[in-house]
């Protein structure tokens, strides 16, 4: 009964003659690599426009979403990005101005609270524009802006490992998110 209950309540906040008004809330899901559980957000607007609010759940499979968390948007976008490789890490994104932000949490820590736990590492930087890739071992791959000068120990452009899987002929930047300037 609580599961339909559950499922009746996400029906009616994600029709378009629901709560939501016009515009239809979905909630979207990412699989972790590794387990059978699934980290599954809603956004909506916020009431700082252009910003959003946004709602994670997590769900464990053939199981109802569970509630993680809710982030009101004030200045920033926010956004989970993802898990890494094998799943080690979560990524939660953020940008104000269009400038991203990604703070990282140990997965298992980020799946087992209400309240979001400590991040264990905070990558900013104004040039790079995505996080590409996250590795288990802690390696970063960003795309760094357009027009940047090169740091050369820093930057590997177009290499072949990275650039062609993600078919764009962007420089990638790698850094590990335990080196000390990332860490929080």
């Amino acid at each position: 009964m609580l599961k339909r209950c559950c499922f009746f309540i996400i029906a009616l906040l994600t029709c378009n003659d629901g709560f939501a008004g016009s515009d239809p809330l979905t909630l979207k899901c990412q699989n972790h690599p590794q387990k059978k559980t699934e980290i599954c957000v809603m956004s909506t607007h916020s009431e700082h426009f252009p910003v959003n609010d946004l709602v994670l759940y997590k769900r464990d499979k053939d199981r109802f979403p569970v509630f993680l968390e809710v982030i009101k948007g004030d200045v920033a976008v926010s956004w989970f990005w993802g898990f890494s490789q094998h799943g080690k890490y979560s990524v939660m994104g953020f940008a104000e101005e269009g400038h991203p932000y990604f703070l990282v949490y140990e997965t298992s820590a980020f799946l087992q609270s209400e309240q979001r736990p400590k991040a264990i590492a905070v990558l900013s930087d104004y040039y790079l524009t995505d996080l590409l890739i996250l590795e288990d071992d802690g390696t970063a791959h960003f795309a760094k802006a357009d027009g940047v000068n090169d740091d050369e120990d820093l930057t590997d452009c177009f290499d072949a490992d990275i650039d062609s899987y993600l078919h764009n002929d962007n420089c990638t930047v790698r850094m590990n998110i335990f080196d000390k300037s990332h860490t929080q």
